[in-house]
């Protein structure tokens, strides 16, 4: 199938030739295909660019060598939503790196596909919409071209040779002091806008575990065991397109999903809030199962820790700017550049200056390596003093 016989010409008129030859096509039927030129060579060539153009897409989830990439993007991105592993942020992120990769070599065969096409892509995503839309872009396209490779289609994934993307130069993680962060907690719990946003509490939830804002802002009263004095992370918040802002009953990754122990002045915090009557408890929501199913459910029933100040389930980003504009707004100058998870790395430092462990550190945030935790949530100032000690017992 898709391979045609021999072409025959035939001339028609002065500068007129046709040129003309049976294909069997993807559906199994034989079919003529003709074209025209004022030579026979031009005829020729815009027979054979038919021709081309004629690839057909994956039958029966097969791809080859001459399957245009749109056509095995479909075959892709079926399996892609039918995937329980990926939530639906992800899968939404997922289909506008897909669109983005269409866009630009969804004409190509899979044969067209090597390393420095591939990686000229990525440059160019790199350089048009930064780092972060790069290595989406990147994962996506290995994904989909690993799937070429596992059908035949390539024998390798070009992706796997591209060049690393660069995101200049890091800039070292920065966490809270101890002296800054126990005056923070103080300013904000002093200030009346703070309250009237619902911020204080917030503050002191994140910066007493040390969760991303989005699980934060998805506990609920069923997962907090106030005798233990301990929570489970098992839901986020997370704005689809489309679909506005709802829970999501899992967290943002499967090492996401742990049991924390909670200080005991958190466990007072969530005993308070649990004990809180909101005046729009009766809203309803939004709630995605982990089968991916949408559901919804009264705001009262969920419980949630911290809701919208309607009732609802709250935004991250409209949270995090309100987190802002309090810390601006009490110290500028001290606390301008805090953010939700500038709390994820004060609680990853302070964890590793009392003697825990990477691994440990990293099971309290929900990191899958403790590299991560390491590299980036880490605040680092002066080397271990401990160190300079052994080196000295050595001389």
């Amino acid at each position: 199938m898709g391979t045609a016989g021999k072409i025959r010409f035939q001339k028609l008129g002065p500068r007129r030739i046709r040129a003309r030859v049976n294909v069997r096509d993807y559906d199994g039927e034989t079919r003529e295909v003709t074209r025209f030129g004022a030579t026979q060579a031009a005829a020729e060539r815009r027979l054979k660019e038919a021709l081309r153009d004629r690839v057909g897409p994956p039958t029966d989830g097969e791809i080859t060598a001459d399957t245009r990439l749109r056509d095995a993007a479909k075959l892709w991105w079926t399996e892609a939503e039918d995937s329980p592993d990926l939530s639906k942020q992800t899968k939404e992120i997922y289909a506008r790196a897909l669109e983005r990769i269409l866009s630009a070599l969804g004409g190509l065969l899979m044969r067209e596909l090597d390393v420095p096409t591939a990686d000229k892509f990525i440059k160019a995503v790199r350089t048009n919409h930064g780092p972060s839309a790069a290595k989406t872009a990147k994962s996506v396209l290995s994904l989909l071209l690993g799937m070429a490779v596992r059908h035949g289609a390539l024998a390798t994934n070009p992706v796997r040779d591209t060049a690393k993307i660069s995101t200049g130069r890091k800039s070292r993680p920065r966490a809270l002091s101890p002296e800054d962060e126990a005056a923070m907690l103080v300013k904000v719990a002093a200030d009346e806008g703070a309250a009237e946003l619902d911020v204080p509490d917030l503050v002191e939830f994140l910066d007493g575990t040390g969760m991303r804002i989005g699980e934060a802002l998805g506990v609920r009263a069923e997962v907090v065991d106030l005798d233990a004095g301990v929570l489970e992370v098992n839901a986020t918040v997370a704005r689809l397109k489309g679909l506005g802002t709802l829970l999501q009953l899992r967290p943002k990754s499967e090492a996401g999903w742990r049991v924390i122990a909670l200080p005991r002045h958190v466990v007072e915090l969530c005993r308070r809030r649990m004990a809180m009557s909101w005046p729009h408890a009766a809203r309803v929501i939004r709630v995605i199962t982990a089968e991916g199913e949408i559901s919804e459910r009264p705001a009262g029933d969920v419980g949630l820790l911290f809701p919208g100040l309607f009732g609802g389930v709250r935004n991250p980003s409209n949270a995090n700017r309100d987190l802002k504009e309090v810390l601006a707004r009490v110290d500028a100058e001290r606390f301008g550049w805090v953010t939700s998870h500038t709390f994820r790395r004060t609680v990853a430092t302070r964890l590793d200056d009392a003697g825990l462990s990477a691994r440990a550190i990293a099971d309290h945030l929900g990191h899958a390596k403790p590299s991560m935790t390491q590299d980036v949530y880490m605040g680092r100032n002066v080397a271990s003093a401990q160190a300079a000690e052994v080196l000295g017992r050595s001389s």
